[in-house]
């Protein structure tokens, strides 16, 4: 089987590298990385960029007796995915394409499991902690082992990664991250693929269903209508009045150290997005400043990072692992911000007034 030998074929590279030094030093530095996402939850928000980035239209997560199960029906593991996922640091994605990477967001599953699994086309493979008689000195974290049985996923998905949680303190920890309070209605508006996101939860015996439909679409901007239901009846729906523009990056900015240390300096344009709610019947509706549902998003939710506005604005900003805030201060976050200013003036208050 082509798959099993490449597992294989990563787990020897692994293990007749140097055992004193390169081993032990890449164990600590993936442990860095893990301590490096602020929540429990944060996770979560990896496997929700991930699902976008491979093409998928619906995510389910299901959480029951300790263990979380994350499905979706997007694009399978090519080869270079699998090499991507067990290196740190190294991405089969391109910054150009895509708005993560897979190869550091899958790290922060360690901070809640030893033995992560995933099944994705020809592939099985786990990465486990107890494999291993002196894991500290291995960096376990990386190494693939060949799952010999096969799983059977629902009709509708094709990749499935099952993470069996450390204890159960973590696991009640991840019941309150996958409440509206972290995964929101507004989850969604701003993903390029992702239209459905279920969120099965067992021990409670909760399903949220949270989808994204476009509404209406003119020349000037689009309106989405988000509905969530739970356990089958309509919870919440919100309309959503999006405005976008395509914005051409500067030399300068390309060539800004921390534009280049993110590895934007061959993209050459990128879309900034301005959204305000709607009420049913097409009226702006004013809402509170916050920070997590009215507030900075790139791509998904920044939850520590308020804007001080009344709507809300989305950018490929730069930002910390986890998604919890901005980068430091550099020229592309910069950029993007006065892109947004002009979008405002050029696009939204001509079509208000």
């Amino acid at each position: 089987m082509e798959a099993k030998d490449h597992i294989k074929k990563i787990n020897k590279r692994y293990l007749n590298s140097d055992k004193k030094i390169v081993l032990p030093s890449l164990n600590r530095s993936i442990d860095r990385i893990e301590k490096a996402f602020p929540r429990y939850g944060s996770f979560l928000m990896e496997f929700i960029q991930n699902a976008d980035d491979v093409g998928s239209s619906s995510l389910l997560i299901r959480i029951d007796d300790k263990i979380v199960e994350i499905f979706n029906d997007g694009r399978v593991f090519s080869k270079s995915d699998v090499e991507s996922i067990c290196s740190v640091g190294m991405s089969s994605k391109t910054p150009k394409d895509y708005i993560g990477y897979l190869g550091v967001g899958f790290k922060s599953t360690f901070l809640i499991s030893d033995s992560p699994e995933i099944y994705s086309g020809d592939y099985r493979f786990k990465f486990d902690k107890n494999a291993w008689e002196e894991p500290e000195k291995i960096p376990w974290q990386v190494i693939p082992l060949w799952i010999e049985n096969a799983v059977s996923l629902p009709s509708n998905y094709r990749t499935l990664f099952r993470i069996p949680v450390k204890d159960d303190s973590i696991l009640k920890k991840l019941q309150e991250e996958i409440t509206s309070e972290y995964i929101s209605n507004r989850t969604l508006l701003f993903l390029r693929n992702l239209k459905r996101i279920e969120i099965d939860d067992r021990l409670s015996r909760t399903m949220r269903v949270i989808k994204k439909q476009l509404h209406k679409r003119t020349r000037n901007y689009e309106i989405y209508l988000i509905q969530e239901c739970i356990n089958g009846s309509l919870s919440s729906q919100e309309y959503w009045l999006v405005f976008r523009k395509t914005c051409y990056v500067p030399e300068d900015v390309k060539e800004d150290k921390t534009t280049k240390e993110w590895e934007r300096e061959q993209v050459n344009k990128r879309e900034v997005v301005v959204a305000f709610k709607l009420d049913e019947k097409g009226n702006l509706v004013i809402e509170e400043k916050g920070t997590a549902h009215i507030g900075v998003f790139s791509f998904l939710p920044l939850k520590e990072v308020p804007s001080g506005l009344n709507f809300l604005i989305q950018a490929d900003f730069l930002t910390t692992p986890g998604r919890s805030e901005l980068a430091r201060w550099c020229l592309w976050n910069e950029w993007l911000a006065k892109e947004i200013y002009k979008l405002i003036i050029e696009k939204c208050i001509p079509t208000f007034i």
